[in-house]
């Protein structure tokens, strides 16, 4: 039988690579259903500043009297022997909240059942009233309704589908990988080259589920999705506000999706050495997007600008554009909130 202390110390060395960069919350428990390792991803979600806050704690999400099903989660299934067992439940945030979520339990390969992941898909919580435009004079809130709803729908499906499942593939190929040892041999290059195409292809599906919707903005809203966008920008992006609470699920895609392009422009074509995205919440929503890169005067730019005015005023807001030799470039978005887009 392998030794819970030796399941233990490979967890983080064979499989970090693979779990510390997947963008949905994972956590291992020993047979005591404590907490021995967490991904990045574990922490953003619950609060926490760092995973190992989440070291010791009690792994078992807390069950929930109701079942609550979101697009792209998975059914509750009864466990069968060393298959993963799915269901639904609670979970506690640094701030005491909270937090729903559908969760997978899956036996680690070689542990005996003495190790075991969770796997946590954070459900959506209800659309504020509102979100929805009932108003027939505005098609183009309402195609851009349309569009935001399929692009949270289709990165659901690959965030907690499609990625859950390529995770479990890597995770069984890192082990026969290391129970074929150091010998070099036909099936351990075989398995080498088909972890490194596994891990690719995981590093794919992340890219286009952030493009369409990325898992901290479904979570969290826009202020999380801020700041993920800011750690994967280290010190080139930074990010301020009043911005506070949830606002309609067309809002905060539309408003991060222009923001985040906004950044990419000026990372891209503007290289710029600095960003800064400001969030208030006030009568309007407020985004200011400052950066210290060169004007935007190329064609590359100009198509950037057109699509960020074409989401701004699918919100019935506007875009304005500024820079300034020495100091940068400017883009200030405004989206009115209308009574009923309040929380």
């Amino acid at each position: 039988m392998t030794s819970i202390a030796g399941a233990w110390a490979s967890v983080p060395e064979a499989w970090g690579s693979v779990l510390d960069v997947v963008r949905q919350p994972v956590w291992a428990v020993d047979a005591e259903h404590t907490v021995r390792y967490a991904n990045p991803a574990a922490a953003e979600t619950t609060g926490h500043t760092r995973p190992s806050d989440l070291l010791g704690r009690d792994g078992r999400p807390t069950a929930t009297p109701t079942t609550h099903t979101a697009p792209g989660a998975p059914e509750p299934a009864p466990a069968g022997l060393d298959a993963p067992e799915r269901g639904t439940g609670l979970l506690s945030r640094a701030d005491g909240s909270l937090l729903q979520v559908a969760w997978t339990r899956v036996p680690l390969p070689q542990a005996d059942g003495d190790v075991a992941l969770y796997i946590f898909q954070p459900l959506a919580e209800p659309d504020p009233v509102g979100s929805a435009p009932q108003d027939p004079r505005a098609p183009l809130r309402l195609i851009a309704h349309r569009q935001a709803e399929r692009e949270r729908r289709y990165a659901e499906i690959l965030q907690y589908e499609a990625q859950e499942r390529m995770v479990r593939a890597l995770l069984g190929l890192h082990m026969a990988r290391q129970s074929l040892g150091a010998i070099p041999s036909p099936g351990a290059d075989l398995l080498h080259d088909a972890v490194r195409d596994a891990e690719e292809a995981l590093a794919g599906v992340r890219e286009v589920t952030d493009a369409l919707c990325p898992g901290a903005l479904r979570a969290g809203g826009l202020s999380a999705a801020f700041a993920a966008l800011a750690r994967r920008h280290p010190g080139r992006l930074s990010v301020s506000g009043t911005l506070s609470g949830r606002l309609p699920r067309l809002i905060e895609t539309q408003a991060y999706l222009l923001v985040a392009e906004a950044v990419e422009r000026a990372v891209e074509h503007g290289a710029a050495a600095r960003v800064h995205v400001t969030a208030d919440r006030g009568p309007d929503l407020l985004l200011t997007i400052v950066d210290d890169g060169a004007p935007p005067v190329t064609t590359a730019d100009q198509a950037a600008l057109s699509a960020l005015t074409e989401r701004a005023v699918s919100l019935d807001g506007t875009l304005t554009v500024s820079h300034t030799s020495g100091t940068g470039t400017t883009l200030t978005a405004t989206v009115p909130l209308r009574p009923a887009d309040g929380p």
